[in-house]
């Protein structure tokens, strides 16, 4: 079985010599506009609503911008700045209440936990460097200084104060 697979898909059939019949509908209601206005208007405002008409209506035929047919990007023009824009990365969480119950529960598990686990915990700890926090002094007395030796080498060492 052969089938005939559809070619030049993305082009618009021409039903009016070189013109498509959205193209040839805009042109026609422009040539209508500008008729009508000779009879109704001076010269001089039939020449302005006549250039005004017909570039709209060229530019809506026959212009494409990146792509896209000039009275498609006039609608999405019109739906951006008239639409609501509603950005789902800002949507709110939902309210969660906490039970003071669940709480306890969990700590009454964390108390329950086996070695193992707990090795985990701390280990997990260590490499992520809660245990490396600076610990406040328990005593006053006790007191780090650095000590030079004979040979230049620095040195931290513990100062023990044993007069007190």
């Amino acid at each position: 079985m052969e089938f005939q697979v559809p070619q030049f898909i993305e082009e618009k059939p021409k039903i009016i010599g070189f013109l498509t019949l959205a193209q040839f509908l805009y042109l026609a209601a422009a040539a209508l506009i500008s008729f009508t206005g000779f009879r109704i208007f001076s010269f001089f405002l039939w020449l302005l609503l006549t250039l005004i008409v017909g570039t709209a209506a060229v530019l809506l035929a026959f212009v494409k911008i990146n792509g896209q047919g000039f009275p498609k990007l006039l609608t999405s023009a019109f739906n951006y700045f008239w639409k609501p824009r509603t950005y789902t990365w800002q949507r709110k969480s939902p309210e969660t209440t906490i039970d003071l119950e669940k709480i306890e529960a969990i700590e009454n598990a964390r108390k329950n936990m086996h070695i193992q686990e707990k090795l985990k915990s701390i280990a997990l700890s260590v490499t992520t460097g809660k245990f490396f926090l600076k610990q406040p002094q328990a005593d006053a007395r006790e007191r780090y200084e650095t000590v030079v030796r004979l040979t230049g080498e620095r040195e931290q060492a513990k100062r023990v104060d044993y007069s007190s």
